[in-house]
């Protein structure tokens, strides 16, 4: 089977319908995980290269999905909420009249599965690789927990937009200021005011 019939872009210029849902995520997840590779390295290089085997082997019934394949299912939910509708029509404008398509949002969601997904991978720690020198005493482990989930309190408390909370996420994975912004399809200043906005409102509540 050639790539062109792996990967059929010409499904991205379709009316979005029940029949190509699962294709156009398929292509909007398989696009942005190879944007992301040169940005969070090895760890979405995997991801990218295991989507790509989900896509390719998706008829086999032996075939055992990729945790990567979970962005398709994330886009294809949204995707359903706009039937008749195309990737790039117009729904919405942010506050500064940026123009936000059906395809922004898809992929703004996929992100957030991604972040959550990367945070979590560099939290877990190999059972195979722990040795008696690097074994993590079970008190550290259960502060560490402890302590995602106040940050994640605090983050709650700041009653972040969307945008906000994803650029924070981003941070939180390692991205760089001009990195974000080129995820979020925002100007780098347009991400340092989210970040002092976001330290405004932390000294507001906790001082």
């Amino acid at each position: 089977m050639s790539n062109n019939r792996i990967l059929n872009f010409d499904v991205l210029q379709e009316e979005i319908n029940p029949n190509n849902v699962i294709a156009i995520s398929e292509l909007l997840a398989f696009l942005q995980t190879r944007f992301l590779i040169s940005y969070m390295g090895n760890r979405m290089q995997k991801i990218y290269a295991d989507l790509y085997a989900d896509i390719k082997h998706k008829n086999d019934i032996n075939h055992v999905f990729s945790d990567g394949y979970d962005l398709v299912h994330e886009g294809a939910l949204y995707l359903c909420e706009h039937y008749g509708e195309h990737i790039n029509d117009i729904i919405g404008y942010s506050k500064k009249g940026k123009v936000i398509t059906v395809r922004t949002v898809c992929i703004r969601k996929m992100m957030k599965l991604i972040n959550r997904d990367t945070r979590d991978y560099y939290r877990h720690t190999d059972i195979d690789n722990i040795t008696a020198e690097n074994e993590p005493l079970i008190e550290m482990r259960e502060e560490n927990t402890d302590d995602y989930t106040h940050c994640d309190e605090i983050v709650e408390n700041l009653n972040l937009t969307d945008n906000m909370k994803l650029a924070l996420e981003c941070r939180m994975a390692g991205l760089s200021y001009p990195e974000i912004g080129r995820i979020l399809e925002r100007a780098q200043s347009t991400v340092f005011e989210y970040f002092i906005k976001m330290r405004q409102r932390y000294i507001a509540i906790y001082g």
